[in-house]
């Protein structure tokens, strides 16, 4: 199964692909990206094709302790 993950190449999002593909996915790591990079928005949709299930860990909370 092909899936992609936005934030792929993060602290969670490399852990997260790492897993996928250990299990046999096709783990897919993409990075958000502003509106105003064209060159790497062209990449978004041969990014997508075919996947299954799109996963975004780019901007998961932090669980440390306030100080």
């Amino acid at each position: 199964m092909k899936i992609v993950v936005i934030g792929g190449s993060g602290l969670i999002g490399s852990k997260l692909v790492t897993k996928l593909r250990e299990h046999g996915h096709e783990a897919v790591a993409a990075s958000p990206i502003p509106a105003s990079t064209h060159s790497r928005a062209r990449d978004w949709p041969k990014r997508l094709k075919g996947a299954s299930v799109i996963v975004d860990v780019s901007n998961s909370p932090s669980w440390e302790d306030s100080l």
